[in-house]
């Protein structure tokens, strides 16, 4: 599938063809969701939605698929 060069993974081309993920487009990381209460004034909190950068669950933070996949 892939060869393990330290942290990083590179694809085996001679595998055969390998996809871009279709999850984090290749950037290896998905923003993540998170709702953060801040106080904006004296009298006033609010919600806010702030992203936070996770690993791609899809490609495990390869950022390819190997062989010719299609999206789900």
């Amino acid at each position: 599938m892939a060869e393990d060069e330290g942290d990083e993974l590179t694809p085996m081309f001679n595998h055969g063809p390998n996809t871009v993920c279709f999850s984090c487009a290749g950037f290896k990381k998905i923003s993540e969701p998170r709702l953060y209460v801040i106080q904006a004034t004296r009298e006033t909190e609010t919600g806010m939605t702030m992203g936070e950068w996770r690993t791609c669950p899809q490609c495990k933070g390869n950022g390819i698929l190997p062989g010719i996949t299609p999206p789900v």
